[in-house]
């Protein structure tokens, strides 16, 4: 029965350990929080995930396009560039990981890391087990307070009191204060964006993944050096190309307007005639 109202709800309520990032204490947490340099930049590029599985694939895509990257055309809306869940498996990825993969079950620690790190981004994975809270809390913590720096969190929900399932999702800031940290959910079909307490995020990536055969951990995301810079529009060239464009549809209106006049002009002639 409960599966069955989870199943039928739009979003599931957050636990009382949890503080919605959309509540006054939430926003007040933001404010105050230091460490909030990758927020702006992956809040401007926030994505839901477009499947069940691809909770990793959605967070990878959000860092990608928040990092100074090239990134390749997008297909649906060429010639402009971004990363998107799927030309995020280039020719390189696809030689290992496949969507219809990632479909059947998500990504492990590993293979996000080989994800990202195959789009030039210097990915350095860690296995919960193998670090301490503290370790956890520095590194995170350092990482959000520079730009240009990004850590995603492998997690599973039920040791944060949510519903069930592992899940991925990048962070958005910490605050030293509350010694919380701001998830920013891309199942935002389920959950909205959340602080979570240190300790309980550490102990929900603390866990056992069966896929991996490891546990799950965290990583951090840079630009790896020496890999394609992010093709910016220069603003004169950008002016150019938007008056090129407005004088463009000026002309093709002129030039419609014209014509249905001198339709209407041979129509009346040959009437008249």
């Amino acid at each position: 029965m409960l599966v069955a109202l989870l199943l039928l709800a739009q979003l599931q309520p957050l636990p009382p350990t949890l503080i919605p990032l959309a509540s006054d204490e939430g926003q007040k947490l933001l404010v105050e929080s230091t460490a909030r340099r990758a927020y702006f930049p992956l809040a401007s590029q926030f994505l839901t995930q477009r499947s069940t599985s691809f909770c990793g694939v959605a967070s990878s895509v959000m860092v990608l396009n928040a990092l100074p990257l090239e990134a390749p055309v997008a297909q649906q809306w060429a010639p402009f560039r971004a990363f998107t869940e799927d030309n995020i498996f280039n020719d390189e990825t696809r030689k290992t990981l496949t969507p219809d993969f990632v479909a059947k079950g998500g990504l492990t620690i590993e293979q996000l890391t080989f994800l990202l790190s195959s789009n030039h981004v210097d990915a350095k994975a860690t296995h919960a087990d193998t670090s301490t809270l503290e370790q956890f809390r520095a590194q995170a913590s350092q990482a959000l307070a520079e730009p240009d720096r990004y850590v995603l969190v492998d997690f599973l929900r039920g040791k944060l009191g949510q519903d069930f399932g592992a899940h991925w999702s990048p962070l958005g800031a910490y605050n030293a204060a509350a010694d919380r940290f701001l998830v920013l959910d891309v199942a935002r079909f389920r959950y909205p964006p959340y602080w979570a307490k240190a300790e309980d995020l550490f102990a929900a990536m603390n866990t056992f993944d069966q896929d991996a055969g490891a546990t799950r951990g965290w990583v951090v995301a840079a630009k790896a050096q020496g890999a394609p810079a992010r093709v910016e529009i220069p603003s004169f060239a950008h002016k150019i190309l938007r008056y090129a464009v407005a004088a463009g549809s000026i002309v093709f209106l002129l030039g419609a307007a014209a014509g249905a006049l001198l339709t209407r002009w041979r129509m009346r002639r040959a009437t008249s005639v």
